[in-house]
């Protein structure tokens, strides 16, 4: 594959960080390397590095651009839906692919060795906690709801066993009936 000049633009932001999903996606978490990155997008390592200054700050980015995909998810609830956080959150959760997964894997593996990269994240968490708390009258079964979701986010980011289509299946349907009934 051709080497490309180090010319920072969105577009070669765009097409490394596309390349770090690839490779989480098609070799798992512990080879998002830089190395990989870089031949993944046909690029030299320089050339990664000019536009991501090291590997910190491109899993940074990537955990910033899953953010905001989470966030464009808000898009898909009508505004005036009752619980808008819960149903985003429940999106999320339903319509997370592999590349998400594994890229979400990578994330959790640099973050094991710099908690902080996570801060981001667990700032939105807990704007997202303060919202679904406000939008409830009874906070304890928004928060079983929302702990809820993440568990499953985290079952199937980790692959274990759910019971396959069936089970996963009334798990959801249940779980959206109680984000539509609760108080």
């Amino acid at each position: 594959m051709p080497r490309h000049s180090p010319i920072s633009t969105g577009t070669s932001r765009a097409r490394i960080l596309a390349a770090a999903r690839a490779v989480a996606a098609r070799q798992g978490a512990a080879h998002v390397s830089l190395d990989a990155i870089a031949r993944e997008a046909g690029l030299s390592k320089s050339g990664v590095l000019y536009n991501f200054a090291s590997k910190r700050a491109l899993m940074a980015a990537l955990l910033d651009e899953m953010l905001a995909e989470h966030r464009a998810l808000d898009a898909q609830v009508p505004q005036g839906a009752r619980r808008r956080d819960l149903r985003r959150h429940f999106l999320s959760v339903t319509t997370m692919d592999c590349v998400n997964s594994d890229l979400s894997m990578a994330i959790l593996a640099i973050a094991a060795t710099e908690p902080d990269l996570l801060d981001p994240l667990r700032g939105e968490l807990e704007e997202d906690l303060a919202r679904i708390t406000d939008e409830t009258a009874d906070p304890a079964t928004a928060h079983v709801i929302f702990f809820a979701l993440q568990g499953l986010r985290f079952h199937k980011l980790l692959n274990l066993p759910d019971g396959g289509p069936p089970v996963r299946d009334r798990v959801h349907a249940r779980l959206q009936e109680m984000i539509e009934n609760a108080p």
